[in-house]
């Protein structure tokens, strides 16, 4: 969790974003970014990223939601957290219309959409639960149908759909574990705790193409853990540090799509982690920690062809945007930056 309150600051630079004209023919992968509103940023944005230089061109932008931290794209629509309201909206996903909002719990801090797009979840880091919402036929989200509290002490930072869609995992860094879940009509059911060493702070998991092997970070730990996934079994094995500076608090990981490669997100050393993937998914190893361009960067994005990766840096209030060597996959120098106040994250 990393947002705060609303300040008026905020809402004119979220509202003059809003007020951007389209561009009469945009060209490039479209994107969207959140940002904290508290810390200044425009709220959410629109944009398309030019798949030659990976420059970011801002379409529109919309103030409408306070602190749309996580964003997820679902088949209808755009969904969008508020971590200082409570809340969880579904937005258009051309204009940025507000389509509708119900309340979700305390501090969310991460929202996810199921595949085939029937349900979607929030992790709420304050209520300490994972919360599930039926999405409606025309895109809108309905109220929640389950709220799965974890525990004294839990802090539900993320949920993330298995490759199958059977299991969903729960990454919860206040019980240092993972809470592996089946959805059954509109509800939960936990299949198992994993537990991870105490200090670990689970923050966000990345699974293998090959569904085989998923990969944790640990916020708390700084460090990043390789587990095994079969059968809706989650086990923890190699454990490798994310960066040698401390404190880190590592933010976001994510695998490449042709899965040789993991990125990790150093927010105290404001580096990318990279690491090369062994034995079909099994191992991994260090192998370069290029600077980010920023200050604290929060999250990670690769293109679908894996060409660039984006980076938020929340502090420093802007997104990044680094060429992937195709062979090492290393991320180059920083080839541009765009200027997003309280950066929380970009999607594509």
């Amino acid at each position: 969790m990393d947002g705060m309150k609303i300040s008026r600051r905020g809402l004119l630079v979220a509202a003059a974003a809003a007020a951007l004209p389209m561009p009469r023919a945009a060209t490039g992968r479209r994107f969207y970014a959140g940002s904290y509103t508290s810390s200044g940023g425009p709220g959410i944005l629109l944009g398309t990223a030019d798949p030659a230089t990976g420059a970011l061109t801002v379409q529109t932008g919309s103030a409408a939601i306070a602190d749309p931290s996580w964003l997820a794209l679902g088949p209808r629509s755009l969904y969008a957290i508020s971590e200082s309201n409570g809340t969880v909206s579904a937005v258009d996903p051309t204009t940025l219309a507000v389509r509708n909002t119900v309340p979700t719990g305390s501090g969310p801090a991460h929202v996810a959409v199921q595949p085939g797009g029937a349900f979607l979840f929030t992790s709420l880091y304050d209520g300490g639960a994972t919360v599930t919402h039926p999405i409606a036929t025309d895109g809108t989200v309905e109220a929640p149908t389950d709220t799965r509290r974890q525990g004294s002490g839990s802090h539900a930072h993320e949920v993330v759909a298995d490759p199958t869609g059977r299991y969903l995992l729960a990454m919860d860094l206040g019980r240092d574990s993972v809470f592996v879940y089946t959805l059954g009509g509109n509800r939960l059911t936990l299949a198992r705790q994993v537990p991870f060493p105490a200090g670990t702070g689970p923050r966000h998991l990345a699974f293998h193409p090959n569904a085989g092997y998923a990969y944790l970070a640990g916020e708390n730990g700084n460090n990043v853990t390789v587990c095994s996934w079969r059968n809706g079994v989650l086990t923890p094995g190699q454990v490798l540090p994310a960066a040698t500076v401390t404190p880190n608090y590592p933010g976001e990981i994510v695998t490449s799509s042709d899965g040789r490669f993991v990125y990790v997100s150093n927010r105290g050393a404001n580096t990318v982690g990279v690491f090369t993937v062994g034995g079909d998914g099994a191992t991994l190893t260090p192998l370069a920690a290029p600077p980010c361009g920023g200050d604290w960067p929060r999250n990670l994005a690769l293109t679908p062809d894996g060409t660039w990766l984006y980076v938020a840096n929340q502090n420093s209030g802007g997104i990044t945007w680094l060429p992937v060597d195709a062979t090492t996959g290393i991320p180059g120098a920083v080839a541009g930056h765009l200027t997003v106040p309280g950066a929380a994250q970009i999607v594509f």
